[in-house]
C-alpha cells in the first residue's frame, strides 16, 4: 500500500499547501482510499500536485467530528462522484474548544448542512468493507490520556460536557504482512487504541499512521513532560510497530519522542509519500 499526506500542518517544501488539519490518500490493492479531508479544500490543490485523481477515490472515512479532519467534506462530495464517506454515529455533533490563549471557546465541529448527504454511511460502533478494510471504535481506557483533551467540550442535551470522543473511528488495512493502523487524532489514546486493534483478529500491527494529539502538552511543568513521553515511548516500543506521526502530535512533541524512539517513529508532512 502507499499513503500520500495530502494535507498536514507543515509541508516538505514550498511546492504544498499546508495547514492544521489532516488528510491522507491511500492505494491498497483493491481501493483507492481518502482518509479525512483537511480543515478545507486545500486537500484537492495538494492532490492536484501530487498527481492524485480524488475523483477516482471509492471509499473515504472521517476519522471524527473535528473541522480540521472534516471541514473539506464539502468540497470532496462535490469533486467525488462515486464515494460513500463512512462516519460514526454522531459525528455531526457540538464540539467546542475552550482556549486559554487567548481566552475563548471555539466551534470546531463540522458543517451541519451536510448531516443527510445520500453518500454519508453511519455506523454504530466496529464494522468491516471487505477483506482489507476494517474499522473500530468504542476505544476504552485511560492509559497515557493526553491532557490536550482536557479543553475539549461537546453538546449534550443543552449542556457542555467533556468530549468522550465516541464519534472517533479508527482505519485497518490488513496486508500480507499483517495490518495498518490509521488514525486521525487518537484522541482516545494511542495505548488504548493499539490494546483494542490488538484484540481484534487478524495479523500483526505492523505501521501506525497517524496524529497523537500531544500539542503543546504541559507545558509550563517539564518533570510532567518527561515522565508522560517516557512512559507512553514505554507502551510504543514494546510493540513491533513503525509509528509515522504527524498534525496534533506537534514537532516538539515527535522530537522528544524521536529521541526515546529513534527510528522506530518518523514524521509525515504534506507532500509526502510512503509506500508499506
Amino acid at each position: 500500500m502507499k499513503i500520500t499526506v495530502l494535507m498536514e500542518n507543515t509541508a516538505v517544501s514550498e511546492r504544498y499547501l499546508c495547514r492544521h488539519g489532516l488528510s491522507l490518500y491511500i492505494e491498497t490493492q483493491r481501493h483507492k482510499v481518502l482518509f479525512d479531508m483537511g480543515p478545507d479544500a486545500s486537500f484537492l490543490e495538494n492532490a492536484k500536485r501530487l498527481g492524485v485523481d480524488i475523483s477516482q477515490v471509492d471509499v473515504a472515512f472521517l476519522s471524527h467530528g473535528h473541522y480540521d479532519h472534516g471541514g473539506g467534506l464539502s468540497a470532496f462530495l462535490q469533486e467525488n462522484s462515486r464515494a460513500d464517506v463512512h462516519v460514526q454515529a454522531g459525528v455531526f455533533g457540538k464540539y467546542y474548544a475552550h482556549d486559554a490563549h487567548p481566552k475563548r471557546i471555539r466551534y470546531i465541529g463540522l458543517d451541519s448542512a451536510l448531516r443527510d448527504h445520500s453518500r454519508l454511511v453511519v455506523h454504530r460502533g466496529d464494522y468491516r468493507l471487505d477483506e482489507e478494510l476494517e474499522v473500530f471504535s468504542g476505544v476504552r481506557g485511560r492509559i497515557c490520556a493526553s491532557p490536550a483533551n482536557d479543553n475539549l467540550y461537546w453538546e449534550k442535551d443543552g449542556k457542555e460536557e467533556l468530549d468522550t470522543f465516541e464519534h472517533e473511528q479508527n482505519l485497518l488495512v490488513h496486508q500480507e504482512a499483517g495490518r495498518v493502523l490509521v488514525c486521525g487524532c487518537a484522541h482516545n489514546g494511542i495505548v488504548n487504541i493499539l490494546s483494542k486493534a490488538e484484540e481484534l483478529p487478524g495479523g500483526p500491527l505492523t505501521q501506525v499512521i497517524g496524529g497523537l494529539h500531544l500539542n503543546n502538552i504541559y507545558e509550563e511543568d517539564e518533570k510532567k513532560r518527561c515522565e508522560f513521553y517516557q512512559k507512553l515511548a514505554s507502551h510504543l516500543m514494546c510493540r513491533p510497530c513503525e509509528y509515522y506521526t504527524c498534525h496534533c502530535t506537534g514537532v516538539k512533541a515527535y522530537e522528544e519522542l524521536k529521541k526515546l524512539l529513534g527510528e522506530q517513529i518518523h514524521y509525515l508532512s504534506a507532500g509526502a509519500e510512503k509506500s508499506l
